[in-house]
């Protein structure tokens, strides 16, 4: 199957029918990813197949944490007090489509976009709070550290470069 390029949500897009099988996924992005983007509190990119269904999305957010709720390790050291971040807030395949590689490939993308922000903001990490074990599998699979101490994880941005 064939999806697009992910892309910001749109006033137009219809979202009714998103089911990727983990409710407060399918609840954010059916009441809250637009309000979250007016508000300036997340932005929310999606992806559609080729047949015009809504397949994928996945949103970012800028984020900190306090240095002194990272216990050691690479993110705390020479940071300051807030070590500035990108949420990767949600991620969600519909049912329709999963097990096609669609969750990978918007990762991927979320990563590029991040990698771009963090080259022009600054950002340490992109980091997300896996919703269960399954989807820390699936971060740590795609190149995700575990935050000591912490259900978060992390992927280093500073000092990447894009390819």
């Amino acid at each position: 199957m064939r999806f697009t390029t992910p892309r910001r949500i749109e006033s137009s897009d219809m979202l009714d029918g998103f089911d990727c099988g983990i409710t407060p996924i399918d609840e954010w992005l059916s009441t809250r990813s637009r309000s979250a983007e007016k508000q300036g509190t997340a932005v929310a990119y999606v992806t559609y197949a080729e047949s015009g269904e809504l397949a994928g999305f996945y949103s970012l957010s800028a984020h900190a944490m306090e240095r002194s709720n990272i216990a050691g390790g690479w993110l705390q050291r020479n940071v300051p007090e807030r070590v500035p971040m990108i949420l990767l807030g949600m991620l969600g395949v519909d049912r329709r489509f999963q097990g096609e590689g669609l969750g990978r490939k918007l990762l991927h993308d979320a990563v590029i976009r991040s990698l771009n922000i963090s080259s022009e903001l600054g950002a340490r990490a992109l980091i997300v709070d896996p919703v269960d074990s399954a989807a820390a599998r699936f971060y740590e699979n795609n190149g995700f550290q575990h935050i000591p101490e912490s259900e978060r994880m992390f992927l280093k941005l500073a000092g990447k470069h894009l390819v």
